[in-house]
């Protein structure tokens, strides 16, 4: 009778997906992941970590970063990008170095994250041109 319980245990469990996974996948197809950010902005840190810590299989991986590289690419949420590319990267490293089918997807974040960056700072150079002058000024 334990194996029977055990059996559906297992089929139960293997195939429940997390609203966090489910939102990706679902804002994967309209490719502007708004609900899928904002649903990750409301979680709390460790639950954040530990949904990252689920994105298991290539398909997932593929399609978080496909998630940052898009919300990147609309000039939003810079900061909150970088947190959660920072725990994809420590948490998935080696996994991404493995598999030659997430290069691409990888090589596109890191041009839109340095082409972010750029921009980022000159918008910061130019708010302490734009700062200093009115100091000056005053």
């Amino acid at each position: 009778d334990t194996k029977k319980s055990t059996r559906r245990l297992e089929k139960v469990g293997g195939t429940l997906e997390s609203t966090f996974y489910k939102k990706l996948l679902a804002d994967a197809k309209d490719g502007d992941y708004e609900t899928f950010f904002s649903f990750a902005k409301s979680l709390s840190p460790a639950a954040l970590d530990l949904e990252i810590r689920s994105l298991v299989t290539l398909e997932g991986h593929a399609t978080f970063i496909n998630a940052l590289t898009r919300r990147l690419i609309s000039h939003r949420d810079f900061e909150a990008v970088q947190a959660m590319q920072n725990v994809f990267l420590n948490i998935h490293g080696e996994a991404l170095t493995q598999n030659e089918e997430l290069q691409e997807h990888l090589e596109r974040l890191l041009a839109a994250q340095k082409k972010e960056s750029h921009r980022i700072l000159d918008l910061v150079t130019s708010s302490l041109g734009t700062l200093g002058f009115v100091r000056d000024t005053m």
